[in-house]
């Protein structure tokens, strides 16, 4: 077949094949994993690789299991002591003969190896973490990520993978059977067919993004995230420590608790009924006392319920949700009260799970190796430029001033002989904010050393800012009562929420809380003058946008839609993602920044919203503490901003211990 002449099969031609890519400045390349851990690149095992760059493109097999002859087809047969039909592979002739693994890559290694050639692939963390096994080392930088330029180009695109970028963009559908998912299910040629076609791709997407970056002005940007790429690559190799044996106890202890808080229930509404299903919660809470009920007034319709609603139907009590939103407004109801709690631990208990893994389910692995989690942090997970983060997910660790929360950092461990070092930045979000606007009390309170919420709570009192942080360290209930109040309103002016959350955050009264917020307004009119010149900016330009701190575009077309929910919805954006987007830039170069300083014993092993965790040998933590203060607030990120960053760092052994 032609592919086979783009396949390499013998240590000659891939020698040859690399004195050519050591003559071009930059080569994609794509790898192909199989296992039962095919997906965690610390653990796959890799069985092709192909390269691409001007006039070249090869696929390079090591360890296919199949020829091209179909032999027998895959069926399935049932298994007598399961019950369940398991499947079984289709069965084809011998492959070629292909060099092994540690020959391909050890005739790779000057062309990855070479610090002057940029090196691209397609969600380029995982083809980097899993060739670096082999190396024992990682590729040592230029890195570019396909997938990443396409999100900065366009952060609202959904399909971001490189057959959907393909289709797209060459109206080219090269797999239509998802041969990646299982390599070693799929004949030789087809296989080195697909390879092939990744990395040739790659190399013209890339190609096809330089000019594109450059035109919208997004050179800064895409240099940070690539200098940023490099980070979550030692990051991910490292790993996170945890205590396994406190993760298997706190799932015990908490299914404990879920079976007692479910008794609960049951007794206080006076019956069962299936905790899973929303139509019977709804019609055990909604439902008038009479007929069993507990007669709560539903506030809110299903996305059912709206279209019922919109057709002239009457709506019954399973039409009305019962999430969290719904149930907060009757936390005084002793069934909603401990389903509020149910909902919490239930969520919780599925932190532990996710990284425990659950035994004979292949769709939920355990993700620990070695006594650590080598998470996933994605660069382009969001449209804000914060990290998201996958198998498992960290980005969504509990807060740290809950009992739960708590428990589940404490599963965050150093080892013997190691210390953790923890680092927020102080109040980032509202800093940012009260750089762009460079005046009034938020701006003022930053440089006078009061944070932002006392001095919000202190203009409420009408109190002299160092006053009201002096009666809130006595334990004055009031000042800190108003201080929650302040918290409520700075998160609504971030986040454009609305009264509902502020009263519910302060545990006031919606009434009260829009009383709040009308003061907010007239003590602090810079912060809603500010909000009014974002959208007006970003309502001028075509398309509409925002730039953040670093250059990044946030695209919002709905802005100007003749939609009143959708154009508000994008004017709530265009503030958040300004903040937001900053508060993202200014952390991924302080770990750019820190992971430059770093020797070899320290390493970065966490980022999660504002917050970085080191790991350090217990004799050099205090060496890392000031290591990762210069980087959060040197001057050279200082520099950025109008007001002054702060940041606290605590030396500890558990994470939870660091608040």
């Amino acid at each position: 077949m032609p592919i086979r002449n783009s396949v390499i099969l013998e240590p000659d031609r891939l020698h040859t094949l690399v004195e050519r890519f050591m003559e071009r400045p930059a080569f994609s390349f794509d790898i192909e994993t199989f296992g039962p851990n095919r997906n965690v690149p610390t653990q796959n095992v890799a069985n092709w690789m192909s390269l691409a760059t001007d006039g070249i493109a090869v696929a390079i097999p090591f360890g296919h299991p199949n020829g091209d002859v179909l032999l027998s087809k895959a069926t399935k047969k049932k298994n007598k002591s399961t019950g369940k039909f398991d499947p079984i592979p289709a069965v084809y002739d011998d492959p070629p003969e292909q060099m092994l693994p540690s020959e391909v890559f050890s005739i790779l290694k000057p062309l990855f190896f070479a610090e002057d050639k940029i090196k691209i692939a397609h969600n380029a963390t995982f083809d980097l973490i899993s060739t670096a096994k082999y190396w024992g080392e990682i590729a040592p930088p230029q890195y570019s990520d396909t997938i990443v330029l396409q999100w900065l180009l366009d952060e609202n695109m959904k399909q971001k993978g490189l057959k959907d970028l393909v289709k797209r963009y060459y109206k080219v559908d090269y797999d239509t059977e998802n041969v990646g998912k299982c390599v070693e299910a799929h004949p030789f040629s087809k296989v080195g067919h697909y390879a092939f076609m990744d990395a040739k791709y790659t190399w013209l997407l890339w190609k096809k993004f330089q000019k594109r970056i450059h035109d919208q002005g997004l050179v800064n940007v895409r240099r940070l995230e690539e200098d940023v790429l490099g980070v979550l690559l030692d990051m991910g190799i490292t790993g996170a420590p945890v205590d396994q044996l406190a993760m298997q106890e706190l799932v015990r202890d908490m299914s404990a608790r879920l079976v007692d808080i479910e008794a609960d229930i049951y007794r206080a509404a006076g019956q069962q009924f299936n905790l899973n299903a929303p139509a019977q919660k709804a019609g055990v809470l909604y439902a008038p006392k009479k007929d069993g009920g507990q007669g709560l007034r539903p506030t809110k319709p299903t996305d059912g319920g709206k279209k019922k609603r919109e057709s002239g139907q009457e709506l019954e009590w399973k039409d009305y949700s019962t999430d969290a939103d719904s149930l907060e407004k009757h936390e005084n109801n002793a069934v909603v009260k401990k389903l509020l709690e149910y909902a919490e631990v239930s969520k919780l208990l599925d932190y532990p799970l996710s990284y425990l893994g659950i035994e004979g389910d292949p769709k939920k692995p355990c993700r620990i190796f070695d006594g650590r989690i080598h998470a996933d942090f994605v660069q382009y997970g969001t449209v804000t430029g914060r990290f998201s983060c996958r198998e498992p997910n960290l980005q969504n660790i509990p807060r740290p001033d809950t009992e739960l929360g708590k428990r589940i950092r404490g599963l965050f461990v150093a080892p013997a002989g190691y210390k953790l070092v923890v680092a927020d930045y102080g109040q980032i979000e509202l800093v940012v904010l009260a750089h762009f606007i460079g005046r009034g009390d938020l701006y003022k309170g930053f440089h006078n050393g009061v944070d932002p919420h006392s001095a919000t709570a202190a203009a409420l009192m009408g109190v002299d800012p160092q006053e009201f942080m002096a009666r809130v360290k006595s334990g004055d209930r009031t000042c800190i009562d108003f201080r929650q109040v302040a918290k409520g309103i700075n998160f609504a002016v971030v986040y454009g929420a609305g009264p509902d959350k502020v009263a519910s955050m302060a545990k006031i009264s919606v009434k009260e809380a829009k009383r709040f917020m009308e003061m907010h307004q007239k003590l602090f009119p810079e912060i809603y003058r500010f909000k009014e010149e974002v959208v007006r900016v970003c309502r001028s330009r075509r398309p509409p946008y925002i730039r953040t701190l670093l250059g990044r575009k946030r695209r919002l077309p709905l802005i100007l839609s003749q939609n009143n929910g959708l154009r508000m919805g994008a004017e709530r954006q265009a503030v958040n993602s300004l903040i937001q987007g900053s508060a993202a830039d200014l952390i991924k170069l302080a770990m750019i920044r820190l992971n430059n300083s770093l020797p070899d014993e320290i390493r970065l092993i966490l980022s999660v919203h504002d917050e970085l965790v080191v790991l350090a040998p217990e004799d050099r933590a205090e060496e890392a503490a000031c290591l990762v203060k210069e980087a959060m607030l040197g001057e050279g990120i200082q520099k950025l901003l109008r007001v002054p960053l702060s940041s606290d760092v605590k030396i500890v052994d558990r994470w939870s211990e660091a608040k």
